[in-house]
Parts: C-alpha cells; structure tokens; sequence
C-alpha cells in the first residue's frame, strides 16, 4: 500500500520555507488568499504531529511578523517585546490544531476550530478566505462547498491506491467547479450603489490637544462637504472622533439636507466604555429623543489588548488609555437609503467569523471603514484588503471604502 505521506526526497525544511512563503504572500496584493489552499497539503502529508505543527508554524510566524512594528507603532517603542510575545503567542495557537490534521474531516475543524472564537479573535490569514477566490457570490452554499472541495481532494489523494474512492472523491470536483463559474456569471456589476461614495482622508489620530482635534475634526468635514458634491450617502473612517455631545452637534449641523453621513466614531456607552461604531447623520435631522445621528453599527471585535481589555476596568475619559471598548460580538445588517448594507470595521476584516456574520446575511453593499495611520510599513493593512478582497468576493456584494491613512 502506498504511502501517503510527502516522498522522502521532500524534506521538512523545504516544506517550511515554502509555507513561510505562503503567509508572506499576503502582504503582496491578493496572493494571499489565493494561495493559502496550498497550505492544507503542505500540512496534511506531514510525517507526524511534530512535522505538521512546525510547517503550520512557518505559515502563521512569517505572515504575522507585523504584529512587531504595529505594537510598536501603536503603543509606542517601548512596547516591542509586547508584539513579539503576542506574536509569538498567536503564531503557536493557531497552528496548535494543525498538529492532529492528518484526516480530511480533521483538517475541516481545524479550520473551523482556528476561525471561530476563541482563537478566532486573533485568526489570521486563514484559508478559509480561500472559498470567495474559488466560490465567489455563493455565499455560504460557496464556504460550504470550498469545505466539501477540499475534503473530497484530500480523501482522494490520500486513498489513491483505491481508486473507486478516487474517482468518486474527483468526479465532485468538476461539478463544484462548473456551480463556482456559474456563479460568477450570473453575479452582476459590482459596482458601489448609486449616490453612495466612501471618504478617504490623512488625518492620522486624535491627539491629547483639544484646540488640535477641533481644527482637525473641522478639516475633514470642511474635507467631506467639498467632495461629497450629489451623493446621498457618504462613508467615513474609523474613530474619527469621540461622539460627545458637542461633536455630534458640529457635525449634525454641517450635513447638507438631503444627505446621509456614516461617521466612524467612538460612541461612549457607558462608564470607561465606548463602542468602535458607526454614526448614522442625516442632514437637517435629528432623531426623537433630541440627539443627532444613530448609532447604526457596532464592531463585533475592536482589536484586542489595545481597545478591548476586559480584563481590567477602566477609570475615566480623562485619558485615551483610561477606556475600554466594547465587544458587539453580532453585527447586524442594517437599511441604509433603502439598501441592506453590512460594515466590517477595521480589525474586524481580519476575522473569519466577523465575515462568516456578514455572509449569512446576504448584504446588497458591504462597508469598510479603516484607520490605517498607525500600521504603515507592518504588513497589516495589505493582509486586511487582502482579506477582505477575498471575503466580499464570496459574498457578491458591491464595496463601499473609506480609509485613514
């Protein structure tokens, strides 16, 4: 009986360099998850759990080496030796479970197990981003039958030498194949909805100096009414402002009538705690209780240990580091001028099961609002369009953008 593991002539070292290859990638345009599938064979034909663990190892180390300079560049540099412990520490959970993936239906929950939380609030880079390159605009009939593809493959490859269940395995692959084109091709434009226009901006962050952050919040709406010209809905970055009483009403008074502006905002909702939001303002509109805008969206997952820390209470609003932000956990779909629109804020476009939330529930025009400032030279805002790329494509919806960089 043959064996099915990798031949001898391929040693470990050349399968751990080519999986450092496949998470690098990421970083290059949508290579990443395009060529992300290739890792479930590198691991699967491990020789043992020690060979699978250091090649799944290589894949998630090489593609999350941003962490470092990101944590560097957020807290400050002092703080190197937390992006490498975190580093570190992710890179080894994540591949923990490719470890035991040496059965098709194992390497299925390893993938679900890595994409659902816990671990899914740190997962990235998964394959299962993979499914919109091969499926696009299936939605979650295309995530499932990317499942069902590469179990099929991998129990053919491995039972070769039987080759009824060979056959049976690869007869699949062709009609999956022919419904992923189909698919494509009945899929319409995906052009963004008319009237609707995402805001770039280059601001960087909300400083300590109060006269600072009013000329900077007065740039970018002096900014977003030049450009937003005919347009009824206009979305802006992440956390451009904190949505205080004076605020609100600073930019509640500058949308023209007739026009609809989603503000990214950190909204306070209750003591030390805010929410990673999304602020809906209509022009000469305030809603029943006296106050502008609504808070429409809320992230499901603000980046970990930076903005969500629940572990540990808050003291005030005094200082930016005395808050928490809130975990949304669901982020519902919502009517925005008659379409059903769906957000994925910033760190959340990194996240297999923020996206899962969003496929379920078929979008006609998904957001993305991102605050990319503080991440420029890391690697990470590539990984997050990559992602994001790949997971809009599976849900054959149309994207609205808005970025500060």
């Amino acid at each position: 009986m043959p064996d099915k593991r990798w031949p001898l002539w391929v040693p470990l070292s050349a399968r751990i360099v080519v999986a450092g290859g496949l998470g690098t990638v990421w970083e290059i345009g949508h290579w990443g998850p395009i060529l992300s599938i290739f890792l479930i064979p590198l691991v699967f034909f491990g020789r043992g759990k020690w060979d699978r663990y250091e090649v799944a190892l290589a894949y998630y180390l090489a593609g999350s080496h941003g962490l470092i300079l990101g944590s560097a560049s957020f807290f400050g540099p002092g703080h190197v030796p937390l992006g490498i412990a975190l580093w570190l520490a992710s890179s080894a959970l994540l591949a923990a479970g490719w470890a035991f993936a040496d059965r098709p239906w194992k390497v299925i929950a390893v993938l679900l197990i890595d994409a659902l939380p816990p671990l899914g609030l740190f997962d990235w880079l998964s394959p299962l981003a993979n499914a919109g390159v091969v499926f696009p605009a299936l939605g979650v009939f295309g995530l499932l039958a990317w499942l069902l593809l590469i179990y099929v493959t991998l129990h053919g490859l491995s039972t070769y030498w039987d080759q009824h269940a060979l056959s049976a395995s690869l007869d699949i692959i062709p009609v999956l194949l022919i419904a992923s084109l189909a698919a494509k091709m009945a899929t319409s434009s995906e052009t963004r909805p008319a009237g609707w226009m995402g805001m770039d901006l280059h601001l960087g962050p909300i400083t300590r100096n109060v006269m600072a952050d009013m000329a900077r919040n007065q740039e970018w709406i002096s900014q977003t009414q030049d450009k937003a010209g005919h347009h009824t809905v206009v979305l802006l970055p992440e956390t451009l402002l904190t949505w205080w009483a004076g605020n609100a009403a600073e930019v509640q008074s500058a949308v023209p009538q007739g026009q609809k502006w989603l503000v990214g905002a950190s909204v306070p909702v209750g003591p030390a705690l805010l929410a990673d939001g999304i602020e809906e303002v209509r022009g000469g509109v305030v809603d029943g209780k006296g106050k502008p805008g609504y808070l429409l969206f809320v992230s499901p997952f603000p980046v970990p240990v930076s903005m969500w820390h629940p572990w540990y209470q808050g003291y005030g609003y005094v200082r930016a580091d005395g808050v928490g932000y809130e975990a949304g956990w669901w982020e519902p779909a919502r009517k925005v001028d008659g379409m059903r629109a769906w957000a994925s804020i910033c760190y959340d476009q990194l996240l297999p099961w923020v996206w899962m939330e969003g496929v379920v529930q078929h979008p006609q025009v998904v957001l993305l609002t991102n605050n990319e400032w503080w991440a420029k030279g890391t690697g990470i805002p590539e990984i997050q369009r990559a992602t994001a790329w790949a997971w809009v494509r599976l849900s054959g919806a149309p994207v609205v953008e808005a970025e500060n960089a």
